[in-house]
């Protein structure tokens, strides 16, 4: 099975988004994916689009300071591609609990890659249940304990 950092390597981190609203997110991080290489401009809008049909059906900002924009079933990629983000001042998401969001997990995955998809959430949907460590993900100086916590949460579902 696919692992956070795996899908969530450091160079596709932003530490501060500059986004200040959930549309403009969402294409900071898919211009992270054109940057490095994982997909090309026109794919990236096709990402974009799909991630804004998910988030018609309902937002992905679960509570706690949380999103988890994604799409599945792209035909455009061939594996599972991740950016994670964090914004200290906190952008509005729609977030079923009112709040702000600090913490955002973007998961693009192709057709045959359902299975992994899904584990991938369900790692970070773990993050969730300890708002010590979303606070925590917010805000560190180290970037480097962050991987450390993305570890932990891989360990806990060896």
């Amino acid at each position: 099975m696919m692992k956070l950092v795996e899908v969530f390597p450091r160079s596709r981190w932003i530490s501060e988004l500059k986004a200040r609203e959930k549309k403009a997110a969402i294409r900071e991080m898919l211009q992270l994916l054109v940057t490095l290489g994982d997909m090309d401009a026109d794919d990236s809008k096709k990402a974009e689009r799909a991630v804004q049909k998910r988030e018609g059906q309902g937002s992905t900002a679960i509570g706690k300071g949380l999103a988890l924009p994604h799409a599945k079933g792209c035909p455009f990629i061939d594996r599972v591609l991740g950016v994670f983000a964090r914004t200290r001042e906190g952008l509005p998401f729609d977030a079923v609990d009112g709040g702000l969001v600090h913490v955002v997990f973007l998961v693009i995955s192709p057709e045959d890659k359902e299975s992994q998809h899904v584990e991938i959430m369900r790692r970070i949907a773990r993050l969730h249940l300890d708002e010590k460590t979303l606070r925590f993900l917010a805000k560190s100086e180290t970037l480097d304990s962050l991987l450390e916590i993305f570890k932990e949460v891989d360990d806990s579902f060896a």
